[in-house]
């Protein structure tokens, strides 16, 4: 292409289709060795908390003990930088402190969950834009519909109708997405769009669907992304990027490597771009792509689904510079 990477800025290249922004921890602005702000400042006009809002984090021993400094941090930031923020999350049946199912019934659940949006609309405003309010509740297996949590197995079925009902009640100006992975595999897919439809068809005030794509080079296929599109897009509701990745390894490969092969930069290269090209193709409907991290000197793919297995999925190196090849494919349209 001939472009000079020092002077291109994501957020300006895609200003005209969506946003762009990261999932970020609260060391990224406060540890300048990271090298992160700056990338953030220069390319990103969209920020997540990747932990900070998440119940564990907020009230991780009793509902009366509030921790709000990290978050607050990251809030901060997106206003003093005129960044959207997104909420993340407020249902989910990870990261959500115990104290919260205990001598729990229906009634004392459904006013917990409740009463902590409260708390998080006390604690931080309004300023978010959107939050994910349930997260993660399609079960991966095709022998069931519904993950197994504590919220289905005390509340049932209708916790997510439940959650979003709350939600708008407290964020009434807040739009509001279901968030979940493998969202690209045909029979998830699937049952995501089959859950999405039902509470749209009862009148459950859901705005929006993230797409969390965590992929991967070895089993991502373009073709399920696009047919997923295709499903999702017939919801007639915004359809978000929300914790983009692209992994060197399949899920469970126990291969380390030292620095990615050659075969692999093209590869992950080579998706990233047909991912950029399905995501300007639905730009009526997404409002927003994020990855789930800044660069590859911190990826939580580092310590999951294997410890220590250094892992390369972002779009800025270790060195906290532009991937070439990923820039090239993303940027040349």
């Amino acid at each position: 292409m001939g472009f000079d990477m020092s002077h291109v800025s994501l957020k300006e290249k895609y200003k005209d289709y969506f946003t762009i922004g990261a999932g970020i921890v609260a060391e990224d602005m406060t540890n300048p060795s990271s090298g992160h702000k700056d990338i953030i400042l220069k390319h990103f006009n969209s920020l997540t908390c990747s932990n900070e809002m998440k119940h564990i984090s907020f009230c991780p021993r009793s509902p009366d003990e509030y921790l709000l400094d990290d978050a607050n941090v990251i809030l901060n930031f997106a206003k003093e930088n005129n960044m959207e923020l997104r909420g993340h999350t407020l249902v989910w049946h990870f990261q959500t402190g115990e104290h919260i199912f205990e001598n729990a019934n229906k009634k004392i659940l459904l006013e917990r969950m409740k009463l902590h949006m409260l708390r998080m609309r006390e604690a931080f405003g309004i300023y978010m834009s959107k939050w994910d309010v349930v997260n993660e509740a399609i079960s991966d297996s095709d022998d069931a519909f519904l993950r197994p949590s504590k919220w289905l197995e005390i509340i049932g079925e209708d916790f997510m109708d439940y959650a979003f009902t709350y939600a708008h009640e407290v964020f009434p100006e807040t739009k509001l997405f279901y968030n979940d992975y493998n969202e690209h595999k045909p029979e998830k897919s699937k049952r995501i769009h089959k859950a999405v439809k039902s509470m749209l068809d009862r009148g459950i005030p859901i705005s929006g669907l993230g797409l969390q794509a965590h992929w991967d080079i070895v089993t991502t296929k373009v073709d399920d992304i696009k047919r997923a599109f295709e499903l999702y897009a017939s919801l007639g509701i915004d359809l978000d990027i929300t914790e983009l990745d692209i992994s060197m390894y399949e899920f469970h490969d126990h291969t380390s490597l030292k620095q990615p092969t050659p075969e692999m930069i093209k590869a992950q290269a080579n998706l990233y771009g047909e991912a950029f090209k399905i995501f300007r193709e639905y730009k009526d409907i997404i409002t927003n792509v994020s990855t789930w991290g800044v660069a590859d000197n911190g990826t939580w793919l580092d310590w999951f689904p294997l410890e220590g297995r250094k892992n390369w999925p972002l779009l800025f190196d270790i060195n906290n510079q532009p991937k070439k090849e990923v820039f090239e494919k993303i940027l040349d349209f």
